[in-house]
């Protein structure tokens, strides 16, 4: 009787110490792309994305990978390239010139890059200064970006081979004040973003000189977005969207929301978590779930692609071992 008892004990061990496996959903950071009207998303790859954009020509879209590089591939998520992966790259959206030739970004100095990654250089070159939010002016020949040397904050300005670096505006405190500065279309004004007080949006000529508060509020953490006739800026403060005349007038709140971008037209606007609306502020519809959505610049069968971070769920082959 011991025996049979001891047998059965060993068998029902065997059975419970036996591999169990299943599968296990999981979250994943991925890139999608869709049409301006919610229709043909389509999921490109997985990764964790900081942001996402179109080259000038939406043969390709740029993106920051992991906060340590940038990379390219092409619209439907083939063919992806690293651009940059020598040194910490700034998660600060990537500035491309318009012609679709080179990228600046920032890695403590100021960097530019021709897009298939060759020819990298340091700007500026200034171990003892950090340096970011650089910026091509429309006509490629300038960048605009943001210093802080111990407690000096000031925004810059230089020729695209680095030379003739000027200081447009500088303040005295530990943090970072400038930020997130864009030019006009014809390059005679700079708009930023200002976290002192009084903290919002401002404009300020090249020069130096006319410095105004557009708009006061909590500054939000993304670049101005400005159409290709420099006639109108979208913006957001306080987590709401405002756009903007692009000489600085005629100030209009739209919705609450993040991270907006005016289509090169001007007609429509895309922001937050994934929304788009006319650029009046009509006809808003939520499209997707996401983040830091980006129009592409030109129009496809009638309609913007839009590019955008998000999360996906897959399923995972996994393992538990032993189980007693």
């Amino acid at each position: 009787m011991r025996n049979i008892l001891l047998i059965i004990s060993l068998l029902c061990l065997l059975c419970c110490c036996s591999e169990s496996p299943y599968d296990e959903p999981e979250w994943v950071g991925a890139i999608f792309i869709m049409d301006d009207d919610g229709s043909n998303v389509t999921h490109l790859v997985d990764g964790n994305s900081d942001n996402v954009q179109f080259t000038p020509d939406d043969s390709r879209i740029i993106t920051c990978w992991d906060g340590s590089e940038i990379c390219s591939m092409n619209t439907d998520g083939t063919d992806k390239k690293t651009i940059v992966d020598s040194i910490s790259v700034d998660s600060t959206l990537p500035s491309l010139s318009l012609d679709g030739t080179k990228i600046a970004f920032a890695s403590g100095d100021i960097y530019i890059v021709d897009i298939d990654g060759t020819n990298l250089q340091n700007l500026t070159n200034t171990p003892d200064v950090q340096e970011g939010y650089p910026h091509f002016s429309f006509d490629r020949s300038k960048i605009v970006y943001t210093t802080r040397q111990d407690s000096i904050n000031s925004i810059y300005i230089m020729d695209t081979n680095g030379a003739n670096k000027r200081k447009i505006i500088s303040n005295s405190t530990k943090y970072y004040l400038y930020s997130y500065h864009i030019f006009n279309v014809n390059g005679s004004t700079i708009f930023y973003k200002y976290a002192g007080l009084p903290r919002g949006l401002y404009s300020i000529d090249v020069e130096g000189t006319n410095n105004t508060l557009l708009y006061e509020g909590y500054v939000g953490y993304t670049f101005p977005s400005i159409s290709a006739d420099g006639t109108k800026i979208v913006f957001y403060v306080s987590n709401d969207i405002f756009i903007i005349n692009g000489d600085g007038t005629g100030i209009t709140k739209l919705a609450e929301g993040g991270s907006p971008m005016i289509s090169s037209d001007g007609s429509k606007i895309v922001f937050g978590n994934i929304k788009i609306m006319n650029s009046d502020g009509s006809g808003l519809i939520k499209l997707e779930h996401g983040g830091h959505p980006r129009f592409s610049h030109n129009k496809y069968n009638g309609h913007y692609k839009i590019v955008y971070t998000g999360a996906r769920q897959i399923i995972k082959e996994s393992n538990k071992g032993i189980v007693f």
